[in-house]
C-alpha cells in the first residue's frame, strides 16, 4: 500500500507530539508513527520548565498542565546520615513578562496525554505499532517503509519530509546517515515509579548522598507514586545489578530511610547517562529534533524541553516552507538556532552531572560544604531556577534576527533622541524571547496579555507610539501597518500599542489598537519613541527598528520569504 502526506513525524514523545500538534493547526497533512504498541505510564523526564509552559500555552495546553502538576516544592537532602538541606520552594507568583516563572512536576506519560490529547481535537493521531524501517529520498520527497507490528503488513509513505523525534537510539537517524558523536558517563543509574509507604506524603523530595552513592525519591501525584532514582556501582567482578524493586529496597535501608517499603513497580528502567550530539539536524528532507539529536545527562531538568522547542522552533518553518511562503533554506536555520543551545545544555547539564553525582573526594566536598550551602541563599537558588527556566535562550546570532535603530537629531518630537536611543538598547534584542506584558483592547478596554495577541500560527508586529502621541505619528504608523499587511497577508497581525486610556481618535477601523495605559508594555519593550517589534510565530523577537518604518523590516523578510504582491 502506497500513501502520501507532507510531514512524517517518527516518534510520539513530547518533542514528536509538540510538533505534530504545531503543524496541524498550521494546515500541514502530517501523521505520527510510533512502533511501541501502546501508551505508556513511566513518569521519566517529569518537568516542565517555564519557556516550555509558554510553548504550551500557545499550542491550548498550559492550563491543563498546570492543573495537573505540582509548582511548590520541598527539598529535603541528606549527606552522609545527616540533614544538610530543608529546602523549601514555594510556587512564584506570575509576573508581567513571565507568566510561568515555575517548574511543574507532571510525569512524562501525562504530559504526552496531555498533548495527544490537543492533537486529537486537531484531527490528527497516534499511529501506535508502525515501525519505520527504511527512508529512500531524493530531490522532491522521501520514501519512508512503515511496517505494522502487528499485521506485519508494509507501507510506503511518501512525504515531502520526515522528522526523527524517536529518542537518543533513533532509526531516523541512523538511515539518514547522521552520526551521534560523544561519550557516556562511567556512572549507571537504576530508576522505578513505585509506591512507598513510610515517607511523609506532603509533596517533599527526598535526596540522600554517602560514600556508596546517591539515592532520591520524588513525589509524582497525591497518591502515593513516587519516582526512584539511585546510583549503582559494580561489583567485584565489574557486574552490574539491573534495576528491580528489591534492588531499590535494599538501597533505601542502605543509603535512606529503612523503615520505607516499596512496592508495585510500574516501571523499571537502567540508564547510563550519555553527553552526544549529531554533526547536523538536517540530511536532505529528513530533520531530527529532541534526544534524536542530542543526548546529555538529566540534571537540569533540560532534555524534554529541549526537545519541545526543537519541535517548536521547526514547526512554523516546515509550514512556511510547504506553503510555498519560503525556500528551503528557511530550514538551515533550525540547525543554526538550536543546535548552539544544545551544546550549552549538553555543557552545562555535564557540569551539574559532575556536581552532583562525582565520587571524587574534591567533587564531594565542593558539593557538601558548598554547592548544597549556597542553595540556603534565595539569590542563588533564585539564578539557578532562572538558569534552566531557558527564558533566555535566543538567536541574536541567527540569520533570522536583525534590528535598525537610528537617531533624530533633529528633535521633532517623534523620533528617537539620544537618550530614547540609549533606552531602546537596553530593551530585547532581534533573536531574544519577545516577554509577556499587560494591556488592553482598544474596542472596550478589556484586560489582555501580549501573549493572548501572539497565541496563534501568525507573527505579530507591535507598532509602539511613544509619548508623542500626535496625528503624523498615527499615520505613519497606519502606513507601516498597512504596507507590511500587504506584503504578509494573514501571516502577520498588527497592533498599534498606544500609552493611553482609549483608542486615539481618527484612526480607521481596519486598525488593531492595543491600549497601555500604565505603560508596562512600553517598558518592557524600551519603547520611548516611536518603534516597531516583529515576533515570529515561536514567540521570538524578528526584526525590531526605531523609527517604525517599514522599509527596512520588508528588506529584512524579503531575504528571507517569499513577499506575497501588494494588493
Amino acid at each position: 500500500m502506497s500513501t502520501s502526506t507532507d510531514v512524517l513525524v517518527v516518534g510520539a514523545g513530547p518533542t514528536g507530539l509538540t510538533l505534530a500538534c504545531d503543524l496541524r493547526r498550521r494546515g500541514v497533512d502530517c501523521r505520527v508513527v510510533d512502533r511501541a504498541t501502546g501508551h505508556h505510564h513511566r513518569s521519566r523526564g517529569k518537568g516542565l520548565q517555564p519557556r516550555s509552559l509558554e510553548v504550551f500555552d500557545d499550542l491550548g495546553i498550559a492550563g491543563a498542565a498546570l492543573a495537573a502538576g505540582r509548582t511548590h516544592h520541598h527539598v529535603r537532602l541528606y549527606s552522609g546520615g545527616r540533614l544538610a538541606l530543608d529546602l523549601d520552594v514555594p510556587a512564584r507568583p506570575p509576573q508581567p513578562g513571565v507568566p510561568y516563572p515555575n517548574l511543574v512536576v507532571l510525569p512524562q506519560w501525562r504530559t504526552e496525554q496531555l498533548l495527544r490529547t490537543r492533537l486529537s481535537e486537531l484531527d490528527g493521531a497516534v499511529e501506535s505499532g508502525r515501525e519505520l524501517v527504511a527512508l529512500d529520498q531524493d530531490a522532491d520527497g522521501v520514501t519512508a517503509t512503515v511496517t505494522d507490528g502487528s499485521t506485519g503488513a508494509v507501507e510506503l509513505v511518501r512525504a515531502a519530509y520526515v522528522v526523527g523525534c524517536d529518542g537518543g537510539s533513533s532509526r531516523v537517524r541512523t538511515l539518514a546517515g547522521i552520526p551521534l558523536r560523544g561519550g557516556s558517563h562511567d556512572e549507571h543509574f537504576v530508576l522505578g515509579d513505585v509506591r512507598i509507604e513510610g515517607l511523609p506524603a506532603d509533596g517533599s523530595s527526598f535526596a540522600w548522598f554517602d560514600d556508596d552513592g546517591y539515592l532520591a525519591a520524588d513525589p509524582l501525584d497525591g497518591s502515593g507514586t513516587w519516582q526512584v532514582q539511585a546510583s549503582v556501582r559494580p561489583d567485584a567482578s565489574g557486574d552490574l545489578e539491573t534495576a528491580s524493586l528489591e534492588l531499590l529496597q535494599r538501597l533505601f535501608a542502605e543509603r535512606g530511610s529503612g523503615h520505607v517499603r516499596l512496592s508495585d513497580a510500574t516501571w523499571l528502567s537502567d540508564f547510563s547517562p550519555r553527553v552526544a550530539i549529531v554533526d547536523r539536524y538536517r540530511a536532505g528532507r529528513v530533520l531530527l529534533a529532541g534526544d534524536a539529536a542530542h543526548v546529555h545527562s538529566p540534571a537540569g531538568g533540560q532534555g524534554m524541553n529541549t526537545g519541545i522547542q526543537d519541535a517548536y522552533n521547526l514547526g512554523w518553518k516546515l509550514a512556511a516552507v510547504l506553503r510555498g511562503r519560503a525556500g528551503h533554506p528557511l530550514l538551515d536555520t533550525y540547525q543554526e538556532e538550536r543546535m548552539p543551545v544544545a551544546r550549552a545544555v549538553l555543557t552545562s547539564s555535564d557540569l551539574g552531572h559532575h556536581a552532583l553525582f562525582s565520587p571524587h573526594p574534591v567533587m564531594t566536598f565542593l558539593r557538601d560544604r558548598v554547592l548544597v550551602p549556597a542553595l540556603r541563599l534565595p539569590a542563588v537558588l533564585d539564578r539557578l531556577l532562572d538558569g534552566v527556566a531557558e527564558l533566555d535562550v535566543g538567536y541574536r546570532d541567527g540569520s533570522l534576527a536583525r534590528e535598525l535603530a537610528t537617531v533624530d537629531l533633529a528633535g521633532d518630537g517623534e523620533g528617537a533622541g539620544p537618550v530614547d536611543h540609549v533606552r531602546f538598547r537596553c530593551g530585547p534584542h532581534a533573536g531574544d524571547r519577545a516577554p509577556d506584558a499587560q494591556v488592553r483592547h482598544g474596542a472596550g478596554g478589556a484586560p489582555t496579555r501580549l501573549f493572548d495577541l501572539f497565541r496563534g500560527t501568525h507573527s505579530t508586529l507591535l507598532l509602539f507610539d511613544g509619548p508623542a502621541a500626535t496625528d503624523g505619528g498615527y499615520r505613519r504608523l497606519v502606513t507601516t501597518a498597512r504596507r507590511v499587511r500587504a506584503a504578509l497577508g494573514d501571516d502577520v497581525r498588527t497592533h498599534l500599542v498606544v500609552p493611553a486610556d482609549r483608542r486615539p481618535d481618527g484612526l480607521d477601523d481596519d486598525v488593531e489598537v492595543v491600549l497601555d495605559p500604565d505603560r508596562d508594555a512600553h517598558h518592557r519593550y524600551a519603547a520611548a519613541a516611536e518603534s516597531l517589534y516583529l515576533v515570529r510565530p515561536d514567540g521570538y523577537v524578528a526584526f525590531r527598528g526605531q523609527p517604525a518604518t517599514a522599509g527596512p523590516l520588508l528588506d529584512h523578510l524579503g531575504s528571507v520569504f517569499r513577499l506575497c504582491a501588494p494588493a
